[in-house]
């Protein structure tokens, strides 16, 4: 056998994997392996479950010193391909992604000032069982820290949707998959190949169970049942701890039996929160960014008390930036962050939003309550195929100014202005 260190991977030892793509792997690897052909018996079939293409973030970000991008404040986290215990480069030059430096990416992110949310984009079918459950329980005690979203760009199966569970909150692209909760080993037995070959192999050894599950015999009934023992326990680990980091009962994850969910599926199932896109949970998580004043009717009256403090001398400025207001407990951060995330959540789950993607974002961004929000989308046209829906709305309400104004226009500015919110807000006048 060639690359035996590769063997010992795939062979005899469990693995939290999607079993297409194990079955994708071992056909591609057993000429090298073996020499010939793998025969795989009771091979699983799944009908329109094909492992899709990964899809890119059109946001680059800056890339930080580890291994993740930061755009507006949200470290991405890209986890792709077959996940192994600890990073490594196989013999043809292929570098494995370990779970060790996954989680040291996202513990140096959840502690980087520049920092406030976390994205970890996953386009992975699983990989090794070691490691998988202690990745699984590092992000989740990070926890309340910071904002932690996850998504299934592509598929987040089995060991990768561990990983994606422990998150705050699991998305799904349309076309994406998530699940796969199991477990699964593979034996090979060449003992009828050697046989026919005129080839014996002789084990000497010393241990009643040393030479447990070799290739060159069948696999021994007391074997297999130790193996599926195994394999139960690691099953109900797995289930266990998706329960947990899920809020789910034990028995809704057990009962999807394997399965991998596409988009809306996944959802239905409870593996996922909601179908959405990278670039849109960028956009929801980049809103969250914690002000240093408040957002809606009392931002302006706040910042005017701020600069009076400040010019009394109560406080400081520092290189241009107001300081940071005195008083605030951890409750009142964390009530505060609350608030921002049902403000944001709010405005783009608005149903006044449907058509209206770029203007919910600007209401985010510019501050405005749900209430606010809902009251200019509702004013606004919806945007056509291509078209920009704030820059319309924009122009509905904003009096035209070309620079030849008279005095009697400029005299009648405020009065348009004003009347031009009214009819966003729908204020009657007396």
């Amino acid at each position: 056998m060639k690359y035996p260190h590769v063997a010992a991977r795939l062979f005899n030892a469990p693995l939290l994997i999607h079993p297409l793509k194990l079955d994708a792997i071992l056909g591609g690897l057993s000429n090298r392996l073996f020499g010939a052909p793998l025969i795989i018996q009771n091979a699983p079939t799944v009908e329109d479950e094909a492992v899709r293409p990964e899809m890119f973030s059109t946001r680059r970000g800056e890339r930080a010193d580890r291994g993740y991008r930061i755009v507006d404040g949200v470290a991405v986290i890209g986890i792709s391909g077959a996940l192994v215990h600890r990073s490594k480069v196989d013999a043809d030059s292929n570098f494995l992604l370990g779970y060790n430096d996954m989680a040291a990416d996202v513990e140096d992110a959840m502690a980087n000032p520049d920092v406030h949310a976390l994205l970890s984009v996953y386009e992975s079918p699983g990989g090794e069982a070691q490691g998988a459950f202690e990745f699984g329980a590092r992000i989740h005690g990070l926890r309340g820290k910071k904002p932690m979203y996850a998504i299934a760009d592509g598929i987040a199966a089995s060991a990768a949707y561990l990983g994606a569970s422990a998150h705050d909150v699991v998305a799904v692209t349309m076309t994406g998959y998530a699940g796969s909760v199991g477990v699964v080993l593979r034996h090979v037995d060449f003992s009828r190949l050697i046989a026919n070959e005129g080839i014996t192999v002789t084990h000497l050894f010393e241990g009643a169970h040393k030479v447990d599950g070799n290739p060159y015999e069948a696999l021994p009934d007391s074997v297999r049942a130790d193996w599926q023992a195994e394999l139960k326990r690691l099953y109900g680990m797995f289930t266990g701890n998706v329960a947990t980091y899920r809020a789910m009962q034990e028995e809704a994850v057990r009962a999807t039996q394997a399965r991998t969910y596409m988009g809306d599926a996944a959802v239905t199932a409870g593996l996922a929160d909601r179908v959405s896109t990278t670039d849109e949970l960028i956009t929801e998580l980049a809103a969250l960014r914690v002000r240093s004043y408040p957002v809606g009717q009392s931002a302006r009256s706040t910042q005017a008390k701020d600069k009076g403090a400040n010019m009394s001398g109560n406080q400081t400025a520092a290189d241009g930036n107001q300081s940071a207001p005195t008083g605030l407990t951890q409750a009142d951060l964390d009530q505060a962050i609350q608030a921002e995330r049902a403000r944001t959540s709010g405005i783009l789950a608005h149903a006044e939003a449907a058509g209206r993607t770029e203007l919910a974002h600007q209401c985010v961004a510019t501050g405005l309550s749900v209430e606010q929000a809902g009251k200019l989308m509702a004013a606004a046209p919806k945007a056509s195929a291509g078209g920009n829906g704030f820059a319309a709305v924009m122009a509905s309400l904003n009096p035209k100014v070309d620079g030849n104004e008279g005095p009697e226009a400029n005299g009648d500015n405020h009065a348009i202005v004003s009347a031009s919110w009214d009819k966003a807000f729908r204020v009657k006048k007396a």
